[in-house]
């Protein structure tokens, strides 16, 4: 069971681990703590999961889900699948938390769908938790060791394929691993010093898509959860 702590704090712990001594001593200005306003900015306790519901609202039940097979609610073991995925993809910085929770959050509904669906009947082979596009899909499944036995397997089917990376060990590890093998430096460097402008840059030149009002809520909450100047 987790303690309650933040998302941000338990990522720098599980980042932290994950380097070596060396790094982590030279580079402490890296893990980042809560203020201690945040809490009583959305009265709550100060927590991953807590974290995860302040960003993702609609994500405590999967009642009313459309596809229920795919919906998660919020919890420790969610919390616990990024935070490793952080650690293990050296997402490092919490604007760049606060970028990759907000766009799995969007994509994915709050954690309600893990394929493509619209416009019906969806795009087949498109999903995860961030909804990536088929190409990506078997590029993050085939780096995967323990899965490229069964990614030759599918013999190119894209179904099967993205079925490999549907579990939530992977599903909520893919937009890290995007982020640190699709995205440019200089869009890293403007997502971890800009602001918004630099979310704006992630989203149009690494994610390929255009900014709307329900994309920039989703980031403007997972910022104030991680204690991010917007």
């Amino acid at each position: 069971m987790l303690p309650s702590i933040s998302l941000v704090l338990w990522a720098s712990v599980a980042i932290a681990l994950a380097l070596p001594h060396s790094y982590t001593h030279t580079h402490s200005h890296n893990y980042l703590h809560r203020p201690t306003s945040l809490q009583h900015k959305h009265d709550r306790r100060s927590d991953a999961v807590s974290d995860l519901l302040y960003i993702a609202p609609t994500s405590a039940s999967c009642s009313g889900a459309e596809f229920p097979a795919e919906c998660v609610a919020s919890s420790e073991a969610i919390a616990e699948a990024i935070v490793i995925s952080f650690a293990k993809y050296n997402v490092t910085t919490a604007p760049e938390q606060a970028a990759l929770l907000s766009w799995m959050a969007y994509e994915s509904g709050a954690w309600k769908y893990n394929t493509n669906h619209y416009p019906a009947p969806g795009r087949p082979g498109q999903g995860t938790r961030n909804m990536m596009m088929p190409n990506y899909v078997l590029e993050y499944a085939s780096s995967i060791d323990t899965l490229s036995t069964q990614v030759d397997s599918a013999g190119g089917d894209v179904g099967r394929i993205l079925a490999l990376v549907q579990p939530d060990e992977y599903s909520f590890a893919s937009a890290a691993w995007y982020y640190s093998t699709q995205c440019g430096e200089g869009v890293k460097e403007s997502v971890r010093h800009e602001g918004l402008t630099g979310w704006q840059a992630f989203v149009s030149e690494c994610v390929v898509t255009t900014v709307n009002g329900e994309r920039e809520a989703y980031w403007t909450r997972a910022c104030e959860a991680l204690g991010v100047s917007t």
